[in-house]
């Protein structure tokens, strides 16, 4: 039996872990080392191939860059080409609208996204031309600013006679002879802009060649080249030592060859047709396959090296792993070990999350007021806290939009829980409901609390794109069977939200609110020409009700209360008529979370005049066919809002006297003609007022006031504000 024992001796401590390990990591060693000589032999033959992929791939993406900018400058360009203003120059052109137009140009120019150089714009017609900085006439602007001998005035006086719309030519050096001492050249790609039937007017849009270049050409490489596949190169790179001949490119239809000691790599645009080249040298490809001596002395360096580490990382893995071993049987005390290594440290986090996922547990049953076996989770016990509920609106109702939702609220629930957990230690986060995370704050400090959410706010207003969202704090409870009612508390305060696109932390309950509902005449009104089927007054209505709003920022609960009540109205009034359950199921099909939905006070009135009009199609579908008078009435008021309207001049056109127009016009809509084109004109001036550029007696005399007295004492009988107190409102700006 003695002799046995040096057998089992040995026996047992092969199946150490240190040994294992260290044996383990010498193969790894050994087999790692074989594949690395091996791969290099085998590589070296396949690196060529990957850089000649390379340089197909980055010339693709060049190609990608210079094709959907020429587009978009296209698309915008020809936009702007058909504008009023432009259009206005050639048929009527006025000094007093050059300031205005050169605005724009300088607008499209400063954009540096654009690599817009300039904009002219010429007018056969009276040999004028009009750029960003002057006017002036043909000859000078192209012999003087722009000096060219390819784009003398000659040329681009013939391309009124050629048939295109868009056409872009090959890129040119431009002098200015106006400083001759002054390096100012540059390197422009004209874009001619016209329409084939007008041959007395077009666009010029000089592009910056060398910024397009620098911008979209990412490559070490810099021979390159477009050229139309006409034989017409459109713009080359500097430096072509020898130049790219295109007599020879014509040759080949490949995307790749090798001729003489370069690579050429070629590729087509599918929208312009326009073929782009960039040329490689062969010694710049060949020099990047060739192995480094340096190479192998340092794998050999790290094969030792590995050993030496594999020898300490095995002797040293002993300790840390007696501690996991440890902390799983509870034999440490309930210390939690830390170390060096990650595995470890994944562990560690794993009986960590195990630990924390309990908590979770028992805070959601507290939240829902289950009763457990215990009183009290410890965690919970004689611990102050808060509940924060953070309440996220969705922008969009598509499967893209939900799954781009949840995808960001998945992180900004990481994201909250990380700062929440370092502010205030042992605190809870995690998702509630499909639109909603809540965080357990142990902690009375609700200063520090409001400071962090505050930080948070910064960030939740940069991802407003995915959605909105709103903070309710409650206040501060002490002991565990408060959960539920906190809870409540939030739930509420989340309700007490403005309707505003803005991120929102709300920590106190708001002053009760005036009651936001329609008067008893107005709902007297609403059921009226809703019964008529008059969409026009219904809208009027929710409009003006709306603008009266403004200012008093009423809660969302308010406001979707409202909603229901109108909706709850319309659905009662067209019990008695002849309009099919199908019909006002798909009117207010899921009316409630679609009222739960709104962000915004303008989204809200947006849904409620969608429901409200087709609500009185409905209704409307049951009578006769249009009345041909008041429709007369309602289009010539519409189309002629800046004219003088009078009633005298409707009734002459109907053939009718003024006398009964008016009545039969109060009698058919419920309203006087007078009132109805004031009305009209007021309501398309709160229109107009959302654009700051305009002054306010410009919106008076769009919508017909030639007097701003009497427009603004209008403004102010059917808005209750006058037109500047109306822009200065925050809801109005957002």
């Amino acid at each position: 039996m003695r002799k046995l024992h040096p057998f089992f001796y040995i026996k047992n401590r092969s199946t150490s872990l240190f040994l294992r390990l260290l044996s383990g990591f010498l193969c790894i060693t050994l087999l790692l080392s074989t594949l690395t000589l091996y791969s290099f032999t085998v590589s070296k033959q396949n690196v060529r191939k990957e850089i000649v992929k390379y340089n197909t791939l980055m010339l693709h993406n060049t190609m990608e860059s210079y094709e959907k900018h020429f587009d978009m400058i296209k698309r915008q360009m020809l936009l702007y080409f058909i504008s009023e203003k432009v259009q206005k120059f050639h048929s009527n052109p006025k000094y007093i609208d050059f300031p205005g137009i050169q605005q724009d140009i300088n607008s499209w120019v400063s954009n540096n996204q654009l690599f817009i150089n300039n904009i002219v714009l010429y007018s056969k017609r009276n040999e004028m031309i009009l750029e960003k900085g002057t006017s002036t006439k043909v000859d000078t602007m192209f012999q003087v600013f722009y000096e060219n001998d390819a784009y003398l005035p000659d040329f681009w006086r013939g391309q009124f006679n050629q048939v295109y719309n868009i056409r872009i030519f090959p890129s040119a050096i431009f002098h200015n002879q106006m400083y001759r001492d002054q390096t100012g050249d540059e390197e422009l790609i004209p874009v001619i802009i016209k329409t084939a039937g007008n041959s007395d007017f077009m666009m010029i849009v000089f592009l910056d060649a060398s910024k397009m270049y620098e911008a979209f050409h990412r490559t070490i490489n810099e021979d390159f080249m477009i050229h139309n596949g006409q034989g017409l190169a459109l713009f080359r790179s500097k430096g072509q030592d020898p130049p790219i001949d295109l007599e020879e490119l014509g040759k080949h239809s490949t995307t790749e060859y090798q001729r003489e000691a370069a690579y050429y790599f070629q590729s087509t645009g599918a929208e312009s047709g326009f073929t782009y080249v960039q040329r490689v040298p062969i010694e710049r490809i060949a020099s990047q396959t060739r192995l480094n001596i340096t190479l192998i002395i340092a794998i050999a360096i790290s094969i030792a090296a590995s050993i030496v580490i594999s020898w300490l990382f095995a002797a040293g893995i002993n300790n840390p792993l007696q501690k996991v071993i440890a902390t799983i049987r509870g034999e440490n005390d309930g210390s939690v070990f830390r170390s060096s290594i990650r595995e470890f440290n994944i562990i560690r986090h794993q009986l960590q999350d195990k630990n924390k996922m309990h908590k979770q547990l028992s805070f959601l049953h507290q939240l829902r007021a289950i009763q457990g076996q215990d009183a009290a989770p410890i965690a919970f016990v004689n611990k102050p806290f808060m509940v924060v509920l953070f309440h996220a609106m969705i922008r969009g109702e598509g499967e893209k939009e939900q799954s781009s939702f949840q995808t960001w609220l998945s992180y900004m629930n990481v994201y909250m829980e990380n700062r929440l957990s370092k502010a205030f230690p042992g605190s809870l986060t995690f998702q509630v409901e499909h639109n909603q995370i809540l965080s357990l704050v142990f902690s009375d400090r609700r200063e520090e609390l409001a400071s962090q959410l505050a930080r948070m706010e910064a960030l939740f207003e940069q991802d407003r794109a995915f959605g909105t969202i709103t903070m309710g704090v409650s206040s501060v409870h002490r002991h565990s069977e408060e959960i539920a009612v906190a809870y409540r508390e939030v739930q509420i305060l989340i309700q007490e939200r403005r309707m505003i696109d803005t991120t929102q932390i709300i920590m106190e309950r708001r002053e009760q609110a005036d009651l936001i509902a329609f008067a008893s005449d107005q709902w007297k009104e609403f059921q009226v020409n809703l019964r008529e089927g008059n969409e026009l007054q219904l809208t009027k209505l929710v409009e003006r009700t709306f603008i009266r709003w403004l200012g008093k920022e009423p809660t969302a609960a308010t406001m979707v209360e409202f909603g229901g009540s109108l909706v709850g109205k319309i659905k009662s009034e067209a019990s008695p008529l002849d309009i099919s359950l199908g019909r006002l199921q798909s009117i207010f099909q899921h009316a409630e979370s679609q009222l739960q939905a709104c962000i915004t006070m303008k989204e809200l009135e947006q849904l409620l005049l969608n429901w409200v009009t087709q609500a009185a199609e409905a209704f409307r579908e049951k009578k006769q066919l249009r009345d041909p008078i008041t429709s007369f009435v309602v289009d010539y008021v519409t189309d002629h809002l800046e004219e003088e309207i009078y009633l005298d001049l409707l009734a002459e056109r109907l053939n009718l006297s003024g006398s009964y127009l008016s009545y039969y016009f109060k009698e058919k809509t419920g309203m006087n003609i007078v009132d109805f084109i004031n009305e009209k004109r007021i309501m398309q001036a709160t229109t107009l007022l959302a654009d700051n550029k305009l002054k306010i007696h410009d919106v008076a005399a769009a919508v017909g006031y030639r007097n701003i007295t009497s427009f603004n004492r209008m403004f102010k009988k059917y808005v209750g504000l006058t037109p500047s107190e109306f822009r200065k409102k925050p809801e109005f700006d957002s």
